[in-house]
């Protein structure tokens, strides 16, 4: 993340494509809160400087929180999908066995970070015809092609993953957790547990992997959860929802919910990454099919920027923003060995903040033009700070998109104006489908 310092405050410009650094949020609330935060918002802090600076939208559980770069910590909501087949067989969805809804129920929240971090997620989605990688009998994919990742309000987190033998090698189904013990079983689902460390880590979280199994779907949990009274209740509650889910799912498969904004502060509607990026756009720049599955990571809060600190830009207005990530690649059971182009896209409420942000990021980017340019303004990467050499960004309306790509053929020594130029075309499809 690339973060401009200046007169004591932190201004978000960019945000790196490799990793993500959460805000630093501060609070006692965790797993034992309560509130339901999918309340109608209240709005906090009334306008200032004649209308110049966003509201604080208040949301229950967040009371605590004081983060300046948040001005909606929950805009979240989901809707029901589709199931989507895969080899014939219908993919049972990791993020439809804990839900948004579900997590609340359970007094868990969603970390606020506008940047794309606390929502992560792997899923098949109908688009790629790629083959996945089944060649390995003893070990899992280091990165599911079937997962949701949830960091959790304050410090824990929530990784599930579901294994199906239309795309996993079914005796590395086995052997990935041969080293488990029995625990009791929920309904019909049988349930183990990784042995635990008998010297945790000294962080306050309790970190414990579990595996579900339905039939021929296995599931691994893995829970970090801040330790308390409340941990053990917590943990098994979890449990009880997802093996409850997956019994379910089983019989009536559904797909990855669909996500939206719902904000008062968001009056014009954000772009999902996945909307206007899809599987043609990733064959035609790389002549090879795309995986049939998408990885995502959605920010779960609304945020706000000045871009008049510490810059050259006299509009000493705040905009709000959004986040999301899309990324597809192809198949192969290692993440390193695959071709990935990701695309992500900052959804700003007015154009005049995605011109301030070429304005303020291109000079520090070492950005160069392209030959042909994409969109409203665009620019190639040429120096890395936030994104890598070889980035291509562009602007078109009130969206910035940032286009940057995997190839394991190119090696380390890649000219960076020729990816841009190789994912130029597949810019300007992008751009044609921002609305």
């Amino acid at each position: 993340m690339a973060l401009l310092i200046a007169t004591g405050l932190v201004v978000v410009l960019v945000i790196a494509a490799d990793f993500v650094i959460l805000p630093n949020l501060r609070g006692e609330s965790g797993p034992g809160v309560t509130e339901d935060s999918s309340a109608a918002p209240t709005t906090g802090d009334e306008a200032t400087a004649g209308g110049l600076k966003l509201k604080t939208i208040q949301r229950d559980g967040f009371e605590a929180l004081e983060e300046e770069g948040i001005a909606d910590p929950a805009p979240l909501v989901e809707t029901g999908t589709p199931p989507i087949r895969y080899a014939g067989s219908p993919v049972i969805s990791a993020c439809a066995l804990m839900t948004l809804a579900d997590l609340k129920k359970h007094g868990l929240l969603l970390r606020p970070n506008p940047l794309t971090g606390s929502y992560r997620r792997s899923t098949f989605d109908g688009q790629g015809d790629g083959p996945v990688d089944k060649d390995d009998d003893l070990f899992l994919p280091t990165t599911p092609p079937n997962s949701c990742d949830y960091w959790l309000w304050p410090k824990s987190r929530l990784t599930i993953a579901v294994f199906q033998e239309s795309y996993t090698n079914a005796s590395a189904m086995q052997y990935a957790f041969k080293d488990f013990v029995n625990r009791p079983a929920i309904g019909k689902v049988t349930v183990r547990q990784e042995k635990q460390d008998t010297s945790p880590d000294d962080d306050g979280i309790d970190h414990v992997n579990f595996a579900l199994r339905s039939g021929k779907t296995v599931v691994q949990v893995n829970t970090s959860l801040e330790r308390g009274p409340r941990l053990k209740h917590v943990q098994r509650t979890l449990l009880e929802t997802i093996a409850g889910n997956l019994s379910k799912r089983s019989i009536r498969p559904v797909g990855a919910p669909s996500i939206a904004y719902h904000s008062p502060l968001v009056t014009a509607k954000p772009t999902l990454a996945c909307a206007v990026y899809n599987a043609g756009d990733f064959r035609r720049l790389f002549l090879r099919p795309a995986a049939p599955f998408a990885r995502e990571e959605i920010s779960s809060a609304v945020g706000r920027l000045d871009f008049s600190i510490g810059t050259g830009i006299r509009d000493p207005k705040e905009y709000a923003y959004v986040h999301t990530m899309c990324e597809r690649g192809t198949g192969n059971h290692y993440f390193t060995d695959r071709h990935k182009l990701r695309v992500e896209v900052i959804s700003y409420m007015a154009p005049a903040a995605a011109e301030h942000y070429l304005t303020v990021a291109g000079p520090v980017d070492g950005g160069r033009r392209l030959s042909r340019s994409v969109g409203d303004g665009s620019y190639c990467v040429t120096r890395r700070y936030a994104w890598p050499a070889g980035a291509l960004v562009f602007r078109k309306g009130r969206f910035v998109v940032i286009l940057t790509m995997t190839d394991p053929d190119e090696g380390q020594n890649y000219d960076p104006g020729a990816r841009c130029t190789r994912m130029a075309p597949v810019a300007a499809q992008v751009a044609d489908r921002l609305k």
